[in-house]
């Protein structure tokens, strides 16, 4: 799947939400190879007073690339982490948690979407602590996009630490479906951004009571 760029969609919605908002934080659960959403993050941060990046990548060669792709920003900070520990996981059966759930928008056959769950859980239990479970840290901007059973229990853990929440994978995915759900009945939150065809959809919240500066550029589409 083609990574976000500023050529599409969701990476422009990034880009203006960080600026139009003046966020000078964020952290990236899921960096995967840093030369996608890393890359639109880090440039619109550049711009911020004393800015702080935390990127988050469990995959040993992927956080070589992601170090590589990163150097040119010294405030960026790579961690090679789970983004949460086992004991936070609190799915428990497939068929039921997942496959059968109301939230599963998955378009891939059984057995294949079986195996990530097994692989998921496998490295779960040597994964030891997670980055969230071993930090508290706020953001004032944190994108969700880590392992596709984990984007529930990765924001639980940062809901009440971020102003702004970025969801890759919402509306053709299980990922962050429910979260955005959630959100979307969260007088807390309100909704600035979504588009249901960019690869399998994103949306973008932020807290309600924000607002984004006089010389915002308006969000566009606001749906989609």
């Amino acid at each position: 799947m083609p990574e976000v760029t500023l050529q599409d969609s969701f990476g422009k919605a990034i880009d203006l939400t960080i600026r139009d908002y003046r966020f000078r934080s964020c952290l990236e659960l899921g960096s995967f190879d840093g030369d996608g959403s890393t890359q639109v993050i880090a440039h619109a941060l550049s711009g911020s007073r004393n800015p702080r990046f935390v990127c988050v990548e469990a995959d040993p060669e992927r956080f070589k690339n992601l170090l590589a792709n990163t150097s040119s920003f010294p405030w960026v900070e790579a961690v090679c982490s789970s983004t949460i520990s086992r004991s936070s996981f609190t799915l428990t059966d497939f068929d039921n948690d997942v496959w059968n759930s109301p939230h599963n928008h998955l378009e891939y056959p059984y057995d294949l979407v079986k195996s990530w769950w097994d692989e998921g859980l496998e490295f779960l239990e040597q994964a030891g602590d997670g980055y969230l479970n071993r930090s508290d840290e706020a953001f004032d901007v944190v994108l969700i996009d880590g392992g596709e059973f984990c984007g529930y229990d990765e924001f639980r853990l940062v809901r009440d630490r971020a102003k702004c929440l970025l969801l890759d994978d919402v509306f053709k995915a299980y990922k962050n479906s429910r979260v955005h759900a959630e959100l979307l009945s969260d007088r807390n939150w309100k909704l600035v951004w979504e588009d249901r065809k960019v690869r399998h959809g994103a949306s973008i919240f932020v807290r309600s009571h924000l607002q984004p500066s006089l010389k915002a550029r308006l969000l566009k589409p606001f749906r989609k």
